[in-house]
This record gives structure tokens, C-alpha cells and sequence, in this order.
């Protein structure tokens, strides 16, 4: 279902226009009572940051290191990619810390 262009009316009877707004620092989109001020998040996004959330507080992925051609690659799941506002072509850094590897952004 396309939520994005659903026009919405609240409980209450006021308008609901869209807004974006923040949860936990993951940002998602709803929609907002002009009269009550009552808030609905996008289902979507509500399913993303509960994702995101999850990954956040597993604080740990296991990931498989790979070959492609001559070089060796470690993915990063897309729920850490969104939650540390990740970008294509960014440059990031390993470290290492008490023995153990980390990647910083």
C-alpha cells in the first residue's frame, strides 16, 4: 500500500498533514493533527526503526568476509547503514581496540 499520498482525518475530526519527524534519532515520516496534535507514524518506517533498534542493541552482526575479484569485502546490513546515517563512497576506518576490530565512520 503506497502511504504516501493517503489523506488522512483524525479521530478528532482535524486535518492530519505529513510531517517528518525523529524516534530514537531514526528518522520517519507520519502524519500530524493539526487540532489535537496527535501523531501516526508511517507503517513502514515504524518497521524500519524497530530494525534499526534491534541492531542498535544486539550490538553485534555477524557478517561473512567474502572475495570479490582480488579483494576481500565485509557487507554492512542496511539497518546500520540508516542508523549511522551511512553513505555510498563514504570513507570509513578500521581499528583495532583490546584485540578486537571495529569500523568507524
Amino acid at each position: 500500500m503506497e502511504f504516501e499520498n493517503l489523506k488522512l482525518k483524525c479521530e478528532c475530526g482535524g486535518a492530519m498533514e505529513k510531517i517528518k519527524t525523529e524516534w530514537k534519532g531514526i528518522e520517519i515520516r507520519g502524519w500530524k493533527c493539526h487540532r489535537c496534535h496527535e501523531e501516526i507514524i508511517n507503517p513502514a518506517d515504524a518497521q524500519k526503526a524497530l530494525e534499526i533498534e534491534r541492531a542498535r542493541k544486539k550490538n553485534l552482526l555477524t557478517v561473512k568476509l567474502r572475495k570479490v575479484g582480488k579483494s576481500n569485502v565485509v557487507t554492512v546490513p542496511q539497518p546500520i547503514i540508516e542508523a549511522e546515517h551511512l553513505k555510498e563512497g563514504q570513507m570509513l576506518e578500521w581499528k583495532i581496540e583490546a584485540g578486537k576490530l571495529f569500523l568507524a565512520s
